[in-house]
C-alpha cells in the first residue's frame, strides 16, 4: 500500500514538468504558425493563408478596422519595401480546443518600425491549428507594466 502511494505521489510530482513541456511545445508551433501567417502575407501569398486561417476569420486592425473574412483570399501583392515581424513577450493559454496567444508584435521595414500588442485566438480544426481571430493595438509606451 505504502508504494502505491509513494509510487502515485512521484507521478503527480511529475505532473508540473510534464504541462510545461507541453506548454512550451505549443507556444513553438503556435509561434512557428503565427510566423508562417506572416510570411504568406508579407509574400502575398493568399492561399497559403487560407489554410491556416478559419473561413469566418475576424481581425481587428490597429486602428480599430474590422476585418470579417467572407470568402478565401486570392493573390496579392508582397510587402515593398520588405517587411521584417517579431514576436516577444509571448505567454499561450490553452482551453480545449482553443489557444490564445498573446505578446508584442515589432515590424521593421524601411518605412516603418512598430510595436503591437497582439491576441491571436488559435482553434483546433481538422486535426491542425488554424487563426480565428486576432487583433493588433499599437504600443506607445512600453515602460508600463503590472
Amino acid at each position: 500500500m505504502r508504494t502505491a502511494i509513494l509510487i502515485a505521489l512521484a507521478f503527480l510530482w511529475s505532473m508540473p514538468a510534464l504541462a510545461q513541456d507541453t506548454d512550451s511545445k505549443l507556444e513553438s508551433e503556435l509561434v512557428a504558425l503565427h510566423t508562417q501567417w506572416f510570411k504568406a502575407y508579407d509574400t502575398g501569398d493568399g492561399p497559403a493563408m487560407n489554410q491556416m486561417e478559419v473561413k469566418d476569420l475576424v481581425l481587428v486592425m490597429p486602428i480599430g478596422v474590422i476585418y470579417r473574412k467572407t470568402m478565401p483570399r486570392g493573390k496579392h501583392p508582397a510587402a515593398d519595401p520588405p517587411v521584417e515581424r517579431s514576436l516577444s513577450d509571448i505567454s499561450v493559454r490553452r482551453y480545449e480546443g482553443t489557444a490564445i496567444l498573446t505578446g508584442t508584435l515589432t515590424t521593421k521595414s524601411s518605412q516603418e518600425n512598430s510595436k503591437e500588442a497582439t491576441t491571436v485566438v488559435f482553434v483546433m480544426s481538422d486535426g491542425k491549428w488554424k487563426v480565428a481571430a486576432a487583433q493588433w493595438t499599437p504600443v506607445t509606451d512600453t515602460s508600463a507594466s503590472h
